[in-house]
């Protein structure tokens, strides 16, 4: 479970990194928070800006062709080590889709250029492969890459714990999503700051963080 937490925990780490990479570099889209991504789809479109609904639909799209891959990967038949290996065979995708998405940024220099697209769709692509491969490593239910839910498990732990008569919960799952949220927010904030500091940087952020993932679960896969 330690080792699954980590894993998931960085991944949420990569996820808020990419969420404000994608919206501070990429032109105000999301290739991480769908949700988010098609509020500002539906903005786009009803003030009839062609160019935010163009990247919009295009993260959505990549989202989509990647949770669909990474679907065809998985087998709920698989034991544990076949499950921990589909998982490590997800996370080097995902790592090949940030780090392509990556070079083609860093290569173009460019925002407002046609590779744009293609830079989005590969970030949207990683990261709807890591909503399945966090599945496959987590038992809590923590999902990577929406936190409005794990936001209102935390409310709900807490507001159990507060009212009387009633048993207190167990404690390890409001640690696990109380650490989910912080990394999302931390990933996040250090984009924001990178952002500031050191643009070009940023963007292998995303890779790496999962690349770390990648390296704890073949560890377990070792064991």
């Amino acid at each position: 479970m330690g080792r699954a937490l980590a894993i998931v925990l960085a991944l949420c780490f990569a996820s808020g990194a990419t969420d404000v990479l994608s919206f501070l570099q990429f032109g105000n889209v999301f290739t991480s928070a769908m949700t988010g991504n098609a509020a500002l789809l539906a903005i786009a479109v009803a003030r009839g800006h062609i160019l935010a609904a163009a990247h919009s639909l295009t993260a959505l799209i990549g989202f989509i062709i990647g949770a669909a891959l990474a679907e065809s990967f998985t087998d709920r038949r698989q034991d544990a080590t076949l499950s921990r290996r589909t998982v490590i065979r997800l996370l080097a995708l995902e790592i090949a889709c940030l780090a392509a998405s990556a070079t083609l940024w860093a290569l173009s220099g460019d925002s407002a250029g046609s590779t744009l697209y293609l830079v989005i769709m590969l970030s949207a692509i990683g990261m709807g492969i890591q909503g399945v491969a966090a599945r496959m490593v987590d038992t809590t239910g923590i999902n990577t890459i929406v936190f409005t839910t794990v936001l209102m498990r935390i409310v709900a732990f807490l507001t159990e714990a507060v009212r009387p008569g009633r048993a207190v919960p167990a404690r390890e799952p409001l640690r696990s999503y109380l650490g989910a949220f912080a990394a999302y927010t931390l990933g996040g904030l250090l984009g924001a700051v990178l952002s500031l500091k050191a643009a070009d940087a940023l963007v292998w952020v995303p890779p790496l963080i999962v690349l770390g993932a990648l390296l704890c679960s073949r560890l377990g896969v070792s064991e």
